[in-house]
C-alpha cells in the first residue's frame, strides 16, 4: 500500500506537467498551444548560431534572454493574455541575445514566431503596438553593440531595418487569421448551445421547462459571443418588465423606462403605431435611450432590439461594446422560434390534456380523471376517503318526454349544484350517462353524512328525475360489486319500475333531495375509506 501511495506520488506531478503542456481541445487554445510551443522550439534551436562566437558576457546575455523569452511566453500561455509588461519585457530579452550575437538578424527566426503567438491576443491595433515594441527591442542591439562588442564594428543597419515591414505584415495577417479562427470557435460554441436548447424545448411540454431552457440558451449563446448582453422585456403600461438577463451585467433591472423603446413618444418601436409592423418584419432596430441599459451594464455600448414571434408587447435587446454581431442576433432569433414552437405545442398539449379529463356537456371531470383522482386518494397517507354514486331516478322518462336537450340541461343542472354543494379539495366528476361520483378525501363517515343526501324509499313520479346518491364505504363482505370507477360499493337494490335505489347519505341542506320528503336511512354508517 504504501509503494503504490508512494509511486502515485512521484507522478502527480508529473500528471500536472503533462495536462499543463499537452495540447487542448478546443481549436483556439490548441493554435495558441501550437504557436507557443513553435516559438520556444524555434528560440531554443537559435542558440547554437547565437553562441557562434562565445564570450562570458554573450553567453550570460545569450543565456539571461532565453530563461525570460521562455518564462514569458509561457506565463501568457498560462495566463491567456498578453500584457503590455510582457511586451515589454520580450523586447528586452530579444535585444539581450541580438547584441550576443555575432549577427543580429538570427533573432527574427523565433522573434516572428513569437510574434504569430502574441497575435492570438488583443486587437489588431494591440498586435501593430507589440510589434512595434519588437521592432525598438531589436534595434536597440545596435546602439548596446559597442558595449558589448568593444573594437568591433557594428553589423549593418539594412538587413534589421529592411525586416521590419514584412514583421508588420505578418502579424497583421497573424491577427486577421487569429479573429476569423476566434469566429468561427464562436460560432461553433452557439450552434452548441443553440442545440442543446432547441433539443430542450421540444423534448417538453411543461410550459415551465420550456422557459428555463430558452433562459439556458439565451446563456450559452451570450458566453458564447464574448461582450454579448442579452435582456428579454415585455411592456407593461408604460414601463418595461425584464423578464430575463444573459451576459455580464453589473445590476440586473427589475424594469425599464418605456423611454428605451419609445413608448408613448409616437414614434418608437414599443409605441401602439409601429408595434404591429415591427413585429412582423422582425428586424433588429436601434434602441432610442440607451442610458439604463448602459447603467445595468456599467459601460457604454451599442444597442439593438428584435420583436419576439407571435407577441406584439415583448422585445429582445442585444448589446454590445462596438457594435451587435449578427450572427448572435440570428442565434438568438433561432432560438426563438423554437421556443414559440415549444409554447405553442405546450398550449396545445394543455387543452387536449383538458379535454380528455374533461366531460364534455357538464363540464366536470370525466371517469379518466376521477379513477385518477381516486387512485391518488387511496396512495396518500391521511383518514382516507369517501366515493358517493349518484345517478338520477326517472331520468329516460325526461329524455322521452322533453326530449334530450332538456335531459342536457337537467344533467348540466345537476352538475351546477354538485359543484356548488362539494368543497374545493373534493372530485366531483360525471361517469356517464345520468351517473355522478364524488371523492370527498380526508371525510369520515358523520362528514359524508353532512353532505350526501339520503336515497328516498318513496317511488318517485315516473315523469320526475330526481338524485339519488349512495355513500361508498369499503366493502363489508369478501366479493363487493365494484362500481365503474374501481371503487368497491355496495350493491344497490333498485328496481326500474319504480325508479328508486337504497343508500344512506343524509344533509338536510342539499339541493339535491326533492322537497318534502323525510330521508329515511336504509344502512348502517361504517368507516367511509374507498378502498380502489
Amino acid at each position: 500500500m504504501s509503494s503504490t501511495s508512494s509511486g502515485g506520488g512521484r507522478r502527480g506531478p508529473l500528471r500536472v506537467l503533462w495536462r499543463a503542456v499537452r495540447r487542448p481541445s478546443g481549436s483556439v487554445e490548441g493554435m495558441r498551444w501550437l504557436y507557443a510551443v513553435s516559438a520556444v522550439l524555434a528560440l531554443l534551436l537559435s542558440l547554437p548560431a547565437a553562441l557562434s562566437e562565445p564570450t562570458r558576457t554573450t553567453v550570460v546575455l545569450t543565456a539571461a534572454g532565453t530563461v525570460v523569452l521562455v518564462l514569458s511566453w509561457s506565463g501568457g500561455y498560462l495566463a491567456r493574455r498578453s500584457p503590455v509588461v510582457l511586451d515589454v519585457v520580450d523586447a528586452v530579452a530579444i535585444a539581450a541575445i541580438a547584441v550576443s550575437c555575432s549577427e543580429p538578424a538570427v533573432v527574427f527566426s523565433f522573434a516572428f514566431s513569437g510574434l504569430w503567438f502574441r497575435s492570438l491576443y488583443g486587437s489588431v491595433p494591440r498586435a501593430v503596438v507589440r510589434c512595434a515594441v519588437y521592432a525598438a527591442g531589436i534595434s536597440s542591439c545596435l546602439a548596446l553593440w559597442p558595449l558589448v562588442h568593444p573594437g568591433v564594428p557594428a553589423p549593418a543597419a539594412a538587413p534589421l531595418l529592411g525586416t521590419f515591414p514584412v514583421m508588420f505584415i505578418v502579424v497583421v495577417v497573424g491577427r486577421l487569421l487569429g479573429a476569423s479562427l476566434f469566429a468561427r470557435e464562436q460560432a461553433a460554441q452557439r450552434d452548441a448551445a443553440l442545440v442543446a436548447a432547441g433539443s430542450a424545448v421540444l423534448s417538453t411540454t411543461d410550459r415551465e421547462e420550456v422557459l428555463a431552457a430558452a433562459g439556458a440558451g439565451c446563456v450559452g449563446i451570450a458566453a458564447a459571443t464574448p461582450g454579448l448582453r442579452l435582456v428579454a422585456v415585455t411592456r407593461r403600461g408604460d414601463r418595461l418588465v425584464v423578464d430575463g438577463t444573459a451576459g455580464d451585467l453589473l445590476s440586473a433591472p427589475s424594469a425599464l423606462p418605456g423611454t428605451v423603446l419609445g413608448i408613448g413618444t409616437g414614434t418608437g418601436t414599443g409605441d401602439d403605431s409601429d408595434s404591429d409592423s415591427d413585429s412582423d418584419s422582425g428586424e433588429a432596430v436601434a434602441v432610442l435611450d440607451a442610458a439604463p441599459l448602459d447603467a445595468a451594464v456599467g459601460r457604454r455600448c451599442a444597442w439593438v432590439c428584435v420583436p419576439l414571434p407571435d407577441s406584439v408587447d415583448s422585445w429582445m435587446l442585444f448589446g454590445a461594446p462596438r457594435e451587435v454581431p449578427e450572427e448572435a442576433v440570428l442565434a438568438v432569433r433561432a432560438l426563438m422560434n423554437q421556443v414559440t414552437l415549444a409554447l405553442r405545442n405546450s398550449q396545445v398539449h394543455a387543452e387536449l390534456t383538458a379535454q380528455a379529463r374533461t366531460d364534455a356537456l357538464t363540464g366536470l371531470p370525466n371517469r379518466a380523471a376521477f379513477q385518477q383522482a381516486l387512485d391518488a386518494a387511496a396512495a396518500a397517507d391521511g383518514d382516507g376517503a369517501v366515493v358517493l354514486f349518484i345517478d338520477l331516478d326517472g331520468f329516460k322518462a325526461v329524455n322521452d318526454r322533453l326530449g334530450h336537450r332538456a335531459g342536457d340541461a337537467l344533467l348540466r343542472e345537476v352538475a351546477v349544484r354538485l359543484s356548488g354543494t362539494t368543497r374545493a379539495q373534493d372530485t366531483c366528476a360525471r361517469l356517464g350517462g345520468d351517473e355522478f361520483a364524488v371523492l370527498l378525501p380526508g371525510t369520515s363517515a358523520a362528514d359524508a353524512e353532512a353532505v350526501a343526501p339520503p336515497a328516498p324509499r318513496t317511488p318517485a313520479p315516473a315523469s320526475a328525475a330526481t338524485s339519488s346518491p349512495s355513500c361508498c364505504p369499503p366493502p363489508a363482505r369478501p366479493t363487493p360489486r365494484r362500481s365503474p370507477s374501481g371503487c368497491a360499493r355496495p350493491s344497490p337494490r333498485r328496481s326500474r319500475s319504480t325508479g328508486t335505489s337504497s343508500g344512506w347519505a343524509p344533509a338536510s341542506a342539499s339541493p339535491l333531495r326533492p322537497p318534502g320528503r323525510t330521508p329515511t336511512p336504509s344502512c348502517r354508517a361504517r368507516t367511509p375509506r374507498c378502498t380502489p
